[in-house]
């Protein structure tokens, strides 16, 4: 939301007022945001397809109940200070914009194997690529969670399953994907068309959707007009 409005002129009577009673109620609310910025956001050209995000929803988050539990999508190494003698953390910094997520968030492989978020390779059409980099290192951090996890249960055994199975079951499944870009406001439609497209078309997209493809290509034109007619005349003035 605070990238939305600082950023991208997202007009603030659009944000939700009220808490969400259900995971599916909150992402529906991220797939109307999405949606919204696409129409709001001037010079900002791409498919209505990705309308199709919204329907994802109930093939990846089949419990709908909870729990919600304070997340940080940004807990990572460059937010961490590390003791150079114990290699122990030391201090974990940006914890503002931790809130109450989904608890299905938790389960996902970190996104920070590699250092960047995975649309750095996905910008440039680099799935594979990506995908070849981040497992080795995705299976050493999980081997080393599973190295904790066996430690504790010797002291406490704990129901369902273990932390490093649920984040090998959503990579494996692709639901990485999509709570991936559940988080992320402006590369939604990198990852939609990357990892969570099925090659299905607009005639999967309900009707209002379709209705409004023609008014909407046809405001980015006349925004794409106004740019350029704008860039021309300034370039005339310097």
């Amino acid at each position: 939301m605070n990238e939305l409005a600082t950023v991208a002129g997202y007009p603030d009577s659009q944000f939700p007022t009220a808490p969400f009673d259900s995971a599916s109620d909150y992402l529906r609310s991220i797939a109307n945001e999405h949606l919204t910025n696409l129409w709001t956001q001037r010079n900002l050209a791409d498919d209505l397809e990705i309308a199709r995000f919204a329907q994802l929803i109930s093939k990846y988050y089949s419990d709908d109940s909870g729990p919600f539990i304070p997340f940080c999508d940004d807990m990572r190494p460059s937010n961490m200070l590390i003791d150079p003698e114990t290699l122990q953390i030391t201090v974990v910094l940006d914890f503002e914009f931790t809130n109450a997520m989904p608890a299905e968030f938790t389960y996902d492989p970190p996104w920070w194997q590699l250092l960047s978020g995975p649309e750095m390779w996905l910008d440039r059409c680099l799935m594979d690529e990506f995908v070849t980099l981040y497992e080795p290192r995705m299976e050493q951090f999980l081997r080393a969670l599973e190295r904790v996890e066996n430690e504790f249960e010797l002291e406490c055994k704990q129901p369902g399953l273990s932390l490093s199975t649920r984040m090998r079951d959503l990579w494996r499944t692709g639901r990485f994907w999509f709570d991936y870009a559940a988080r992320k406001s402006f590369d939604v439609d990198t990852i939609y068309w990357a990892a969570l497209h099925d090659g299905a078309g607009v005639e999967l997209l309900d009707d209002k959707t379709r209705a409004e493809m023609g008014s909407f290509t046809q405001i980015k034109m006349d925004q794409l007009k106004a740019y350029e007619e704008c860039t021309v005349r300034f370039s005339s003035e310097m």
